[in-house]
């Protein structure tokens, strides 16, 4: 009977409803506001979360597991990870690179993210601070192929120095999977949006 109630009260912590979630629910359980996104979506907008959890994943993974193996000489070989030539160019001088890399590849995206699933369950649909967190989501959105653009950089550059030929690896494949379920998260997002927005 104890052990009944501690997972009535488990369940309740981690999933009642409210009617707004502070950022520690919001990081740390799956709560949701009432009269969320979260609450009124149907259809193909129920998909939203799978495709935000698996872009935190995937990004997560895409940073750190390396996307290119270069070879030098034929003799010696490196693997390179987004994380690993961000920490080299700083160590190596280029701040201003690092940081480009730093702003494109790791913190735009993941504010993207967390600001998707904000938009999903945070609040109420209709209140304003939802419609500033899409204004926000929105003007992250134009910049939202540069950091593909700059790991093809990353690629592009190992691959024109004569003396290297590199070869693609798991982690660019990840972190491209994460900008593709980032990018539908969004879309399915706004629709969902609209649609409530249309029908009152």
């Amino acid at each position: 009977m104890k052990a009944f109630n501690i997972l009535k009260q488990a369940k309740k912590y981690w999933s009642s409803e409210h009617e707004s979630l502070k950022w520690w629910q919001l990081f740390f359980t799956l709560k949701r506001a009432e009269h969320s996104l979260a609450q009124r979506a149907t259809g193909l907008s129920r998909l939203i979360p799978i495709l935000l959890l698996t872009a935190i994943g995937t990004l997560i993974a895409g940073l750190t597991i390396p996307i290119l193996k270069v070879e030098k000489f034929f003799l010696f070989e490196d693997l390179i990870s987004i994380v690993g030539a961000i920490d080299e160019l700083a160590r190596s001088g280029e701040y201003l690179l690092a940081l480009v890399i730093l702003l494109f590849s790791v913190v735009f995206p993941t504010i993207k993210i967390f600001v998707a699933d904000y938009i999903w369950r945070a609040r109420n649909v209709e209140h304003k601070s939802v419609q500033k967190a899409v204004k926000l989501i929105d003007l992250l959105g134009k910049w939202s192929m540069l950091d593909v653009f700059i790991v093809g950089m990353i690629v592009i550059s190992a691959k024109s120095s004569g003396m290297a030929n590199a070869t693609s690896q798991p982690g660019m494949y990840y972190f491209g999977a994460s900008v593709i379920c980032s990018m539908l998260g969004v879309i399915l997002l706004k629709r969902s949006i609209d649609k409530i927005a249309n029908k009152e």
